[in-house]
């Protein structure tokens, strides 16, 4: 089994083959794996900080991460000294 890579239009459910592989054209059966970008939903507007705010609290209310960032862990300059960070 051979496999290529790339990026293409999808219209109406049809994937277009990039002309440089129309050999692919000519095979019967092939194995399609689509991986596509949905991380941010179409209403999000990137240059919105109220609108970013509100999909990070969407994407937060699904994930199960318990949040540890604090304001007194943000500003311990002693703590990032010794991490190496100054």
């Amino acid at each position: 089994m051979y496999a290529v890579e790339f990026e293409a239009p999808i219209e109406n459910g049809v994937v277009h083959i990039p002309k440089q592989y129309k050999e692919l054209q000519q095979t019967q059966n092939a194995r399609i794996v689509v991986m596509y970008d949905n991380s941010l939903d179409n209403t999000v507007k990137k240059d919105d900080p109220k609108s970013q705010l509100q999909e990070f609290r969407k994407l937060r209310a699904q994930s199960n991460n318990k949040v540890i960032a604090t304001m007194e862990l943000a500003t311990d300059i002693d703590k990032l000294a010794d991490d190496g960070i100054f």
